[in-house]
């Protein structure tokens, strides 16, 4: 019984599953859209170009200006189209939202040839509108053409008819309302229809452009886009639609903070815009705008951003850094010489005597120094240590009566300085004299 229950559950959930999803390909219909292309004079516009968003078709108008197409539209999204001059595809000239009342319409579009011929022959075109405060008809409104001196009323039910022109913007008055101007392009957009011109009290509702004080998100911009990339997904979403870009769109800030009104002003792909559209609606209030320390309504615009991740490059293998010579910090040792200074010297090298010198001397008898020893180590043993009996001096002997007649007037003899045999040697050398010999 319990795996019986269990299968009964599944077989369920799998046929709720399958109505699901025939509703959702029921819901989503393929409509077809005829769209005519005039201009101001009634002309047709032959060449101009349509683009769906989301999708890289184009569609080109024929020589009716008929630009005939299918295109699937879905309940829970409604998609829009641009179209472009053929002679720059860059710039988005009109703008329409591909619904129902868009099937069978018409547009002008005034090529740059034709505003100007226009502008300079002065032609009139009738315009048609009606004004209106919120749902309610505003009654005795003027319209006038600026420059000119034409002007006119509205009925009761606020619409009104004007002959318009290319040189010259058409304002519109009512008690305790904003002046609203607009020019001749805003009613022939669609001149089968009457234009509705929505008129806003002065100061209480009206809605600004630029303000002393814009409108803030509450951090900043840097943690609007965080909070973007988060409950949007964007990184996400660009990796799985494998496109990048941004999607723009406009709000208003109401005086309390809070968002109103968001569009779609420049689309990227229909799953990124339906999300950044989401992210905008449910978004944080923001910081209020303000005029003259007043808030106010503002008009607002921001992108949203979808990139890709970046590619994490390759990990490479580490190599071992290479030891680097340190430089000792004592400047001695590191500017020392690998040598003896000595052996570089340009004096020559001398050369270690192993002959006493004085042996060479002319003076041969010279035995003032110590004879046992020819080396000059052993000369210098001698200076350094002179022994006892070279020391010694031993006074003169003098006969008996020279002694004692030197003793009897007092006569003393004189001291002589110890001196050692080779200051003798030395001495006797200078002097020419042969040095005397010392007794054994």
């Amino acid at each position: 019984m319990k795996r019986l229950f269990h299968i009964l559950f599944w077989i369920a959930i799998l046929q709720v599953s399958i109505c699901q999803l025939g509703a959702s390909s029921w819901e989503n219909k393929t409509q077809h859209f005829r769209i005519t292309v005039l201009n101001s004079g009634g002309d047709p516009q032959q060449g101009i170009i349509l683009k769906v968003l989301g999708y890289s078709t184009e569609y080109v108008s024929d020589e009716q200006g008929l630009i005939d197409f299918e295109q699937t539209v879905e309940n829970n999204y409604t998609r829009t189209a641009s179209l472009y001059l053929p002679t720059d595809k860059n710039r988005v000239v009109k703008t329409i939202r591909l619904d129902e009342s868009a099937q069978d319409t018409i547009l002008r579009i005034d090529r740059p040839e034709d505003l100007a011929k226009y502008k300079q022959s002065g032609k009139t075109f009738p315009v048609n509108g009606v004004v209106m405060e919120g749902n309610k008809p505003i009654p005795h409104a003027e319209i006038s053409i600026q420059g000119t001196g034409r002007h006119t009323f509205s009925d009761p039910h606020g619409a009104f008819s004007i002959d318009a022109d290319y040189s010259h913007m058409v304002m519109i008055r009512a008690e305790k309302m904003e002046n609203k101007y607009l020019d001749i392009e805003t009613f022939l957009s669609r001149p089968d229809q009457p234009l509705e011109i929505r008129m806003t009290r002065k100061g209480a509702d009206r809605i600004y452009n630029a303000v002393e004080t814009m409108p803030e998100y509450p951090g900043g911009m840097k943690a609007f886009f965080n909070y973007i990339k988060r409950k949007a997904h964007t990184t996400e979403l660009a990796e799985k639609t494998k496109k990048e870009g941004a999607v723009m769109i406009q709000f208003v800030v109401e005086k309390d903070g809070s968002i109103t009104s968001p569009s779609i002003v420049r689309g990227l792909d229909a799953r990124l815009d339906t999300a950044a559209l989401d992210a905008i609606r449910v978004m944080p209030d923001w910081i209020p705008a303000k005029d003259h320390g007043i808030n106010v309504r503002c008009k607002y615009s921001v992108p949203v951003p979808f990139k890709r991740p970046k590619p994490t490059p390759p990990s490479r293998p580490t190599t071992p850094a290479k030891k680097t010579e340190q430089t000792p910090k004592d400047s001695l040792r590191t500017h020392m010489a690998p040598s003896d200074s000595l052996k570089t010297d340009s004096l020559p090298i001398m050369k270690p005597l192993t002959v006493d010198s004085l042996k060479m001397d002319s003076l041969k008898t010279d035995t003032t120094l110590v004879a046992k020893s020819d080396t000059l180590t052993n000369k210098q043993s001698v200076q350094t240590a002179p022994s006892a009996e070279a020391t010694e001096v031993k006074p003169k002997k003098r006969n008996f009566l020279v002694r004692f007649f030197r003793w009897l007037f007092g006569i003393k003899d004189k001291e002589t300085p110890i001196e050692t045999p080779q200051e003798e040697s030395v001495k006797a050398v200078h002097e020419g004299k042969q040095p005397a010999a010392n007794k054994e």
